[in-house]
């Protein structure tokens, strides 16, 4: 992370820390984790813009929740169309409906949450499982982390409640 991305990260984690209730270092590796995932499997790089609350119209997402003695949950969301174009850019070929859509997005979650948990398990000596992904179109607004991508807007949920 660049000194420029770290101080808006900090600026979101502080806007966002009851939504996160995770410590700074753990939601920064969070974080860090996702987009060197991001930077490394869909070759692009992508700015932090600001904390806020989701869209009503960037509800498209998914979800995987961590579930042991450090629990939270990573989530993706975006309007249908940059939720669409995530999709396709993880898999490197065109999608053709929502379902698939929806099958990358949380496929994406699930190889990123795996890097997590082994992470964890690394660094503080505890085994953590993960759930089985959700997705789908939420009617709920909650704090995230609104990002520009090679995909287009897209927002990061990183916190402790499940979204679906």
């Amino acid at each position: 992370m660049t000194t420029a991305q770290e101080e808006k990260f900090s600026a979101c984690y502080e806007k966002l820390r009851d939504v996160m209730q995770l410590d700074f270092p753990l939601a920064r590796s969070v974080f860090k984790c996702f987009q060197e995932f991001v930077n490394e499997n869909l070759e692009s790089d992508f700015e932090i813009d600001s904390a806020t609350d989701l869209p009503p119209n960037a509800n498209f997402g998914a979800s995987v929740k961590i579930e042991g003695e450090i629990n939270f949950v990573l989530g993706v969301f975006a309007e249908e169309k940059n939720f669409h174009q995530l999709a396709e850019n993880y898999e490197h070929f065109e999608t053709e409906s929502l379902e698939e859509d929806f099958d990358a997005v949380s496929e994406l979650l699930n190889v990123v949450t795996g890097h997590l948990i082994i992470k964890i398990a690394n660094k503080f000596g505890v085994e953590e499982d993960l759930e089985p992904p959700r997705f789908g179109k939420t009617e709920k607004i909650f704090g995230v982390i609104k990002i520009y991508g090679k995909s287009g807007t897209f927002y990061l949920y990183i916190g402790k409640e499940e979204i679906f």
